[in-house]
Formats: structure tokens, sequence, C-alpha cells
């Protein structure tokens, strides 16, 4: 994607934003609160975490559908280690590692086994899902510490700490795909894999790392919203990977590979956030919520896959 595009995209992305929530502020006066919008972006961070490593699994041309199993599996690790005395930071660490190594599985089975990424990882979330109903007796886990509460909940400067969580990653993402030759080499094997290959370049290595790194962003998302909750449920995994394909598909991460920015999927997250949070505030039934999403992500996949056909044959041409 070249830097004119990938400027459209980043303003088409603000642009979106800016009339949702100007639309929202005119109909709502409450939404354009301070209060209402740290509370929103509060709670879009789980979404944004997760959908941070779903944008490089598909800028590689892959799919990560074992995200919400990771969640509660994840979780449910680092609950059941602080339940049983050892320090906060041990369990989460020890959690995040479970959701790192899972998705190295992921990662082996794609590269290795050449089982299509949405099969490995459809399954990968059912066993993941399945060992958290097993660990926790099928029952949910609770009554934590008010440390780790605060992590959910707390506030720091004014600030909930979940932002801070989000936003470190954020960075820490944008390092990776931009300022690193790691980040080039997952560009280029979304790109053209073949090309990869012919330079040398271990496209194994590239995957493990990718589906590992999603993983870690499972594993931090399922912490970070068991401490919001002060619980962990097997299943509270939810709909969330879905929700973080939505956010990277605003986003503008390009479904067939190759193309999109990490730190433009936290920008479709809150634009999900927000539109989710007026039509709320507005009274809106579920129903109606996901039908509105759902025909605003046809619409951006269609216009994506358009303009990337066009661009196709128009490169063909001359």
């Amino acid at each position: 994607m070249n830097r004119k595009n990938a400027t459209a995209k980043n303003l088409l992305l603000l642009g979106l934003i800016a009339a949702v929530a100007a639309a929202s502020g005119l109909m709502i006066p409450r939404f354009l609160s301070l209060e209402n919008i740290l509370n929103v972006i509060r709670q879009t961070a789980i979404v944004s975490l997760v959908s941070y490593g779903s944008a490089m699994v598909i800028i590689i041309r892959g799919i990560d559908l074992s995200v919400g199993g990771l969640i509660a599996f994840c979780a449910m690790i680092s609950g059941i280690l602080m339940k049983s005395g050892l320090p906060i930071g041990i369990a989460m660490v020890a959690g995040v590692v479970c959701g790192a190594l899972m998705g190295l599985f992921s990662g082996f089975m794609v590269e290795k086994l050449e089982v299509p990424a949405f099969i490995t990882t459809l399954v990968m979330g059912q066993v993941a899902t399945g060992l958290s109903l097993v660990l926790g007796g099928g029952n949910s886990l609770g009554g934590f510490s008010d440390a780790y509460v605060f992590i959910g909940n707390g506030s720091i400067l004014g600030i909930p700490v979940s932002i801070y969580i989000t936003v470190f990653l954020v960075i820490l993402s944008y390092l990776i795909m931009n300022r690193t030759r790691l980040g080039t080499h997952i560009y280029a094997l979304g790109g053209n894999e073949q090309v990869v290959r012919n330079q040398g370049i271990s496209t194994a290595k590239i995957r493990y790392f990718v589906f590992a790194y999603s993983g870690v962003c499972a594993a931090v998302a399922g912490i970070l919203l068991s401490a919001q909750m002060n619980t962990v449920h097997p299943q509270q995994g939810g709909t969330y990977q879905l929700d973080a394909v939505a956010a990277c598909v605003i986003g503008g991460v390009n479904m067939a590979g190759g193309e999109g920015k990490v730190y433009l999927a936290l920008g479709g997250a809150l634009t999900l956030g927000f539109l989710r949070n007026a039509l709320n505030l507005i009274g809106l039934h579920p129903y109606y919520q996901n039908l509105i999403v759902g025909v605003l992500l046809i619409l951006i996949v269609g216009i994506s896959m358009y303009r990337r056909h066009k661009a196709l044959e128009k490169s063909l041409i001359f």
C-alpha cells in the first residue's frame, strides 16, 4: 500500500470517528461528556487489545478465531494461581505465557501441518474454552484482591489504568510493525509469500511470532476483563474475536492481506465502541445494533475489495 493510499485511509477513519461523534453529540448531549468518553474507551479496551494481534494475523492473510477462548482460558489460569496464593504479577505473567504458547501452537499447525488458519484457530478456541470449563468446574471464579481489581477499574491521574495498558500495547505493536525488520517481513509475507521464501526469509518464524503475539494480546485482554468484572467466567470471551475482526476492518486492515496498520485497528475499535455507546444511549435494542454494525462492515469490506480490484486492474493496464 503506497503512502497516498495509507494517508487516504487514515483520513477516512478520522472522518468516520468525527462523524460518529458529531452526530451522536447532537442527538445525545451527554455523549461527549468526559466521563462518557473515558468510560467508552475503558470498555473498548478489551476489543482494542485483541484487535492488535488480530490485525497482524490478517495482514499475513490469516484469521485468529481462538482469541475468544484464550480470553477466558488465560484469565482462568491467572485467577486460579492468584487464588492459590501466588503473587498477582507472577499469576498474570503465567496467563500471558499460556496465551503465547497457545498462539505458538496455532502458528505451528498453520505453518508446518498446513492446516488453514480458520480451522486451526477455531479448534484452538474450542479447546481453550473447554479447558476453562474444566479448570473452573463449569463455574465462575471471583473474589480477587483489591490490587487486581484496581487494574481493571482504577485510575491514575484521572485516567483509567486500562487506557494506559491499551496505549502501551498499541505503541509496542506500532514499533514492531513500523520500526523493525520483523514488521517489514510480516507485511511482505502478506503481500507475496513466494517472494519472501525466495529471499531466504523464514516464514515459519514470522507466523510463529504473529500467532504468539495474537495469543499474548488475547491473554492481556482476558486478564484485564476479569479484573474489570472481579470474576472469571469460563465463556467470558464471547464474540470478542468477531468484534476484533470488525475493528480491524473498520480500521482499514485489508482482509486479503498485506495491507493495514495496527494502530488503525485501535481507531476501528473506538469507532465501534462509540457507535454502540450512542445506540445504547438512544435506547436502540441490541438486535438492531448488531444489524447496523453488520451492514456497516459489509459496506466497508465491499468498498475495500472494490478499490483493491480497481487498483489491480489499473496496474495490469499500465
